[in-house]
Parts: structure tokens; sequence; C-alpha cells
């Protein structure tokens, strides 16, 4: 009876099995050592940060994403085609060392039906690696989609990598499975004692190679031909784009895992010499890895208002330019270290005669053009930072160089002198409530819980109706809450985003100290800029608070029978989902739910809803700043949402209010939809049919 097997490197002799054990152990080793020396070389002058928290988090985060490639699939059809090659790619090299156990050591497995099975798999993954290369090369290369466009030329590094970008990777895989599929149909066809098993594709070469009446030689042929090309693939990863096989998985195993949006503080203002980052090596390790793990793939600007809107900042393409920089400076950096080794700080140090990062690298419209609404973070399948990359940038321009926005002068001086961005007197914060019975908390400190009524909800005429609705909702809930009034100060969350960290500081350890000293626990704001502040950077100055928008508070009222919301009359809705709310806080479902729970809203979500949120155009301080370079992003918002047919769009957040409200007028379209806060819904689903009247006239 025919052996269902095969013999282990047939028609190889010692020479050649010498010479493929040297070669495939120097690449596959040699490879990712050497690319770890390069880009230690250049990541190692970045500034230190520690990311070695919470291992089993980190270790679950690098399974699923890295290994299970969770992010990755997100985005079709691109997503699907790189998990078929990894699939394929990564069941090959497993049987491949499956093969080198049965023959470099006693275990004895490959034969019966194990064999069989083995030779299908193996040919489907070699099928499967072939289409998605394909795939893959067709995609680059003739569909060119927008999104893997590169910086211009002139940024880009003359190197191989550049040269032959994802080509010539690409094309080594695709030949690694169309020559093992030819390796395994010149064997089966010119040894008799070749069992094919279940291998298809094989069986299919090996006709092929017999109407060609192929022989033993075209076996070793292809057999080196084979080899060669396995070997030059390891060895080139450290030299081509394919660096990412190793370096992104280390990347996400290093991921942030604090809440997205959330900046790191500077905490050495009285000793520091400089702040911000205006030199590459300025950043953290942590930051640079990410400038040599970015794919190119271009996800990071598909839902990018910036990108969407034809203004300059592209989240790709600086991350590429600030990592050819990083390339370019390397030798500097290392000749500096050497110097100050050698010779210490008495010396005249190399001083740096290339492009500066800021003014030539980056460029300031690309730096100012940030709304921090936190998509290219979400898009990104490998876990870069690109937020964080950015306000480090803007924090230098303010803080050292005094260089920013014009209209970004009279927002800080606001803040400085009134603690509001519309520098209306401070004294002024609470007029809002006049004659609604609402009680501060130095009227009522024993208040369960304090309502932050927040800058716009305070001084922005349209946003004081959302205020005055929540009182309505608190009120009828019988909830105990009471306000700061002119004990509320901004919670410095523009001054932050816009990169003055000095400012930001003051303001903020101003409102830590008076909710410490009212010793508040719980907080309700309808700003989810003011939650998101309050909730995940005042623990750095010691406020800690349960902090509730006011969508998880009506929720949680409804949940309770606090509050029946009534029947309005019907109208089709549609939720814009504020991005520092749900991709930031992951706060998707509460919105909903508040609007639900309102008999008569038919709600209704479009493409571009929850974590593919689009923005407002408001995020990041850029509701202080003019658009002048494409067009609107509040529009395009709009147009976005029109496709669902609302008769009213919902926000949750006042500035999504006053983009929202200010494109709807700006395109003639207030006598088709209306715009109000889900506040407002809720708190007129409350209201008695008198009480609605009066609202009316």
């Amino acid at each position: 009876m025919e052996e269902v097997t095969r013999e282990i490197l047939w028609n190889i002799s010692l020479a050649g099995k010498v010479v493929m054990y040297s070669l495939l152990f120097t690449t596959f080793f040699g490879a990712p050592l050497y690319l770890a020396y390069e880009w230690w070389n250049r990541i190692k002058h970045g500034a230190t940060t520690t990311r070695i928290d919470n291992i089993p988090e980190r270790t679950k985060l690098f399974l699923l994403e890295a290994f299970g490639q969770g992010n990755v699939v997100q985005e079709k059809p691109g997503g699907l085609y790189h998990l078929t090659l990894f699939v394929a790619f990564f069941g090959l090299f497993i049987g491949t060392g499956l093969v080198t156990l049965e023959h470099d050591t006693p275990m004895h497995f490959y034969f019966g039906a194990f064999y069989k099975v083995y030779k299908f798999v193996l040919d489907t993954c070699g099928v499967l690696l072939i289409a998605a290369c394909g795939l893959f090369l067709y995609r680059r290369y003739v569909q060119r989609p927008a999104a893997h466009a590169g910086p211009a030329q002139e940024k880009m590094v003359d190197n191989f990598e550049n040269r032959v970008g994802y080509g010539l990777p690409l094309m080594l895989i695709l030949l690694i499975g169309v020559t093992g599929l030819m390796l395994e149909g010149v064997r089966i066809h010119t040894n008799p004692a070749s069992h094919p098993g279940w291998a298809y594709a094989g069986m299919a070469f090996a006709g092929v190679f017999a109407l060609a009446d192929a022989g033993e030689g075209t076996h070793q042929i292809v057999w080196w031909v084979h080899l060669l090309i396995i070997t030059a693939f390891f060895g080139l990863i450290p030299f081509t784009k394919m660096r990412h096989i190793f370096l992104a998985p280390v990347n996400i195993f290093f991921s942030n895992l604090k809440p997205r949006g959330r900046l790191e503080p500077i905490t050495d203002f009285e000793t520091a010499e400089t702040f911000g980052v205006s030199q590459v090596e300025e950043y953290s390790w942590k930051q640079l890895l990410d400038m040599a793990s970015c794919l190119e793939c271009g996800r990071c600007t598909l839902n990018c208002p910036t990108v969407n809107t034809e203004k300059p900042l592209n989240p790709k393409k600086l991350v590429m330019v600030q990592r050819e920089h990083l390339i370019q400076k390397t030798p500097f950096l290392l000749q500096l270290a050497a110097v100050k080794a050698q010779n210490g700080e008495q010396v005249e140090l190399p001083v740096w005669e290339g492009a500066d990062m800021i003014t030539e690298v980056a460029t300031e419209d690309v730096i100012w053009g940030c709304t921090t609404c936190g998509w290219c973070e979400e898009g990104c399948p490998v876990n870069i930072e690109h937020i964080q990359r950015i306000v480090d940038m803007r924090r230098y321009d303010v803080m050292m160089e005094a260089r920013f926005p014009q209209e970004v002068v009279n927002v800080f001086k606001g803040l400085e002198t009134n603690s509001n961005p519309w520098n209306l007197g401070f004294d002024k914060r609470a007029d809002w409530a006049a004659g609604l019975g609402v009680k501060t908390l130095a009227e009522d400190p024993e208040a369960e819980v304090l309502y932050w009524v927040g800058c716009a909800g305070s001084f922005d005429e349209r946003n004081q109706k959302v205020s005055t609705a929540m009182v309505n909702i608190l009120q009828k809930a019988g909830v105990r809450f009471a306000i700061l009034g002119k004990e509320e100060g901004c919670t410095g969350d523009p001054a932050r985003r816009l990169g003055n960290e000095y400012l930001y500081s003051i303001l903020a350890e101003q409102n830590v100290q008076t909710l410490n000293g009212y010793n508040v626990k719980e907080v309700i704001t309808q700003c989810p800029h003011c939650f998101h502040t309050i909730a995940n950077e005042y623990p750095d100055l010691g406020g800690n608070y349960k902090v509730y928008h006011s969508s998880e508070y009506i929720e949680e009222l409804v949940k309770r029978d606090k509050i029946s919301p009534r029947i309005l009359n019907e109208q089709n809705t549609t939720f814009h989902d504020p991005c520092y709310l749900s991709r930031h806080n992951g706060r998707y479902a509460p919105p909903r739910e508040a609007l639900r729970a309102i008999p008569g809203i038919k709600l209704n979500d479009v493409e571009q809803s929850k974590s593919r949120t689009f923005c407002c155009g408001a995020g990041g301080g850029s509701v202080w700043k003019e658009e002048t370079q494409g067009s609107r992003i509040n529009y395009t918002r709009v147009d976005q949402l029109m496709k669902a047919e609302p008769e009213t769009i919902a926000v949750g957040c006042p500035y999504c209010m006053i983009m929202m409200d200010d494109a709807v007028k700006g395109k003639d379209l207030d006598e088709k939809v209306q715009v109000k806060d889900l506040v407002e819904l809720v708190s007129e689903s409350l209201n008695s049919e008198e009480e609605a009247k009066t609202e009316v006239l």
C-alpha cells in the first residue's frame, strides 16, 4: 500500500540543506535584530515615558489587535485583504515549522490523515496568500485610493524603502506563494513516492509540469528559487515598509491605556527650560516608535474632518514627514550624544542645520488645523497617538514663541480675565438661572449632585436654553442639585487644546480647589468637553469625581422612574454624536436611550455615527478660529446628517449646537430641520400641555 506521506527535502543535497538552514537562520533572526538595532538608535533619543503598567491588559490588547487583527478588519475591503494575507502567511509559517519538527526532531506525525489535511490547509493558505497579494497590488497601484497618497516627494528621504514602497515586498510574498505551490507540483510529478494528500493546488501544478515533461533538475531549480525569494523577503524587512510586521505589534503593546483624548500634563513649570516639542527628539520614545510603526494605510484620514474638507492637516502625512525628519536627523543626534558623552556639557556642541520641525516639516497650518476629534486614533490599526503629538507642538508655539492664530488672543484674554472664552463678566455666570429657583453650593452645600453648567451653557444665548431645560428635568425629577454660580470657572479645555498648558493648569487647579472645598462627589454636565476634562484630566490634579453627561443622568432618571417623558409630535430625528462624548469616552448608548424614552421620536443614525462620528469642527479650540482653507466642516457634517431626512438634528454638546445651528442656517435649511439638544427634547416631553403652549408663545 502506498504510504500517505512524502520525503522531506527530497532531491536536496547535504550542501543544499546547509545553505538553506544558514540562509533562513541568518535572515529570520538577523532581520528583526538589525531592525531593532536600527530603530533603537533612533527612538532612544526620545524623552522617557512609562508604558509597562498593567501588563495583563497590554498582553490582551497585543493578542486581540496584533494577532487577532481586531482593528485591522474594521475597514473594508483593505481590512479583509490584510486579514487574509496575515492568516495565510502565518498558516504557511506554522506549516513550515511543523515540517521542520518532523525532519529535525524524533517527533513523527507527518503521515496518514494528518498529512492529507495538512496538505489541504497549506494549499489553501498558498492560494489565499496569492489572492491577497494580488488584491493589495491592484488596490495600491491600479485603484490608488486617495488615502494611500503620500507627502510631497521633497519631504521624503530618497532611500530604498521609499523607492520600492509596498510593491517589492508584496511581489516577493506573492512569489513565495506561487513558487511554493510550483515546488509542491513539480515534486508530486517527479517523485512517485511523494503522496499528494489533499493538495488540490499542488496536483493542478503537477499536471502542468507533466505536460512540460519536467524532471528532477526542474525540481531543484524551483526549490532554489523558492528559497532565495524567502531569504530575500526576510532579509529586506528592515529596509522596506514591511518592518511593521515586527514594530506594529510592539507599538500596540505599548499603547496608551488611558482615556482617548486625555493629554499628558506638564508637571515642571518651575524648573523646565522649554515647554512642548519643537525638536523631534523631544517627543517621547513611544511617539517616535509611532512614526516607525505607521503602515501608511491612510485609515486615519478616512473620517478626518480636515482631510475631508481639503485642509492642510493630514494625520498620515504628518506622521510620515516627521518620521523622515527623524531618519535624516539621527546621524546628528548620534554625533551629539557622542560629543556629550566624551566632553560633557562644557564644550561647544554641534548645531542642527537641517529643517525646522515645526515651521518646515510639520508647518503651522497643519499644527493649528486639528480639531482633536480623535478619528485618527480610532481608525489607526496600530494605535498611533496623534493628538498629543500635535498639542505638544502647539504648547511650544504658545508658551515658547507666543505664536498662534490671531483669533485665539481674545480667547486667552477672556480665560485669564473672566474665566470664560467670551470674556464676559465672571459675576454674570449664573444670570441665566434668575427666577428658576436654582441654588448654589454656597447656599446648599448638602446638595446630592453638582450641576456643572459650563461656559457655553452660562454665556451663550442659545445654550442657556439647554441649561434651563436641564434645570426643568432635575426639578421635575426631585433631584437635590446645586450650581457653583460665579464660583464656577472654565474647565480650561479650550486653553489646553490650544496649547496654553500653563493657563489650563491655573484654571483647573482653581476649579479642583473649589470642588474639593465643597467635598463634591457627583457632577452633571451637558458639555462633553467639560465632562472629559473633569472626569479624565482633573484626577491628575487631585480632583476625583463621578461625572455624568446629561444624557447618562437622564437615562438613569428614566430607569428609576423619576421622570416619565410624554409623547411629542412624531418627528424623524438623527443624533449627532459629539466626539468628546462618543469617540473619546465611548458614550454611544445613553444619548440614544434618552431620546428613545420620548414617545414619538423616530431615531435614525447615519453612517457616520457612534465611533465613526464626523466632527462638527469646534473641538481643539477650532470653534474660536476662522476656517480659511477648504470647505466648512460643519457644513459637511450637516450634509451627512441630512441623508437621514430628519426633522430634528439632536445634539449633546453646546459647541455642536453652535456649529450645527450655524450650518443649518447657512445652508438655508432652518425651515426644514431644527437643531435641539437632547436635554431640550426630554424637557419638552415632561411639560404639561399648558406649559408647552406657554413655551410656544
